[in-house]
């Protein structure tokens, strides 16, 4: 990228640097990489792989602490239950109870109420009585029972809960030590050579002088460079100095394209004396045309007379300077098997049957 870019001079060196810097960098950072892989990747699988094991859906460690925790608390989980179920039956009686209570207070307010009305609902009251007594003293019993359950559940629980952290201290501990391992990974004052990249990348930038880079383009591109300009040069008889005339001067003050323009027409081209996208129009127009000098591009006028055509070889007649004409080009003749029909503007349509001459595949 720098050596076919369009920097030059010490902004040149700065962008190779730059690339220099970044590369050395990356080295850095892959070494990081490498340890995290070493020290903290494969030691936390390791540890993952010797401490957890798959179930079905979940893992085999945690579900296992599920269930401790679940049979620990069962027992008490139950009599909680029914201690909820026996205060419920208490609070529905009560409030039976207290309804009958109303309705009787109701009944005797009432001016002429019926005596057997309101005895009828005092025996209910006093059935619900019953009912309730019964109901007050199985809430109680049921609250007994569970406080006497009480202190195993704690300490049953206490027991599962300090197994579970023991597992937890462990793991805090391990993961603890691997982010020491990460730290150190990160740690870029280990790498040496940093100071160094970074060092002589500065130094690069700056050296880098706009005075010295214009001064260098314009000696070799620019308006101080050497200047060669065309003179009168006497013709010498050799046909290949009127290629060469084009610049005269020393290759040590072409660049490098004119240098590989102007060497020997002998092998500048590979062999040819025009350079190859001309020589590439030659090549085809001689072949068109057997004429030698049909295929110059430049064609003068016919003389006026035949005393002043030029000598050369094999030209008898003034209409020998035209081009001569196309000769008919033979192709091979063959019979379409099939239809087609144009796809793009420049396809040949032809229907199956058809004869069609192919002069070039």
């Amino acid at each position: 990228m720098i050596k076919k870019g369009s920097e030059y001079g010490t902004m040149k060196e700065t962008w190779h640097a730059s690339l220099v810097e970044a590369t050395r960098t990356a080295e850095v950072h892959s070494k990081m990489s490498n340890q995290l892989s070493e020290y903290v990747v494969e030691d936390v699988k390791d540890w993952k792989r010797n401490r957890f094991h798959k179930d079905i859906l979940s893992w085999k460690e945690t579900k296992k602490v599920e269930v401790a925790f679940a049979k620990a608390q069962k027992p008490w989980a139950v009599l909680y239950g029914r201690v909820q179920r026996a205060k419920k039956a208490y609070y529905n009686t009560s409030k039976n109870y207290f309804s009958l209570c109303r309705r009787i207070d109701e009944f005797e307010s009432t001016v002429g109420y019926s005596l057997a009305k309101v005895q009828k609902e005092k025996e209910k009251v006093l059935r619900v009585e019953g009912h309730l007594h019964r109901a007050q003293i199985k809430y109680k019993s049921r609250l007994d029972d569970l406080h006497n359950y009480q202190e195993q559940y704690v300490i049953d629980m206490t027991r599962e809960y300090d197994s579970w952290q023991e597992m937890e201290r462990e793991r805090i501990a391990y993961f603890t030590q691997i982010y020491e391992h990460y730290a150190r990974s990160l740690d870029i004052t280990q790498f040496k050579n940093l100071d160094s990249i970074y060092g002589e990348f500065e130094r690069v930038i700056k050296r880098t002088s706009p005075l010295d880079d214009l001064t260098w383009f314009s000696q070799h591109h620019g308006k101080d460079m050497p200047r060669s300009f065309p003179q009168y040069e006497e013709y010498a008889g050799n046909s290949n100095e009127g290629v060469q005339m084009l610049d005269k001067r020393v290759p040590s003050q072409m660049s490098g394209s004119d240098q590989a323009y102007f060497k020997d027409p002998a092998t500048s081209f590979g062999g040819s004396s025009y350079p190859p996208h001309m020589d590439i129009d030659i090549n085809l127009s001689a072949r068109l045309n057997p004429n030698p000098l049909s295929h110059q591009y430049d064609i003068p006028d016919p003389p006026d007379t035949e005393t002043d055509l030029p000598e050369l070889p094999g030209l008898d007649e003034a209409d020998d300077w035209l081009p001569a004409a196309r000769p008919k080009e033979i192709g091979t003749k063959m019979k379409a098997l099939y239809d087609f029909e144009a796809e793009e503007d420049d396809d040949l349509p032809f229907a199956a049957g058809d004869i069609v001459t192919v002069f070039a595949e």
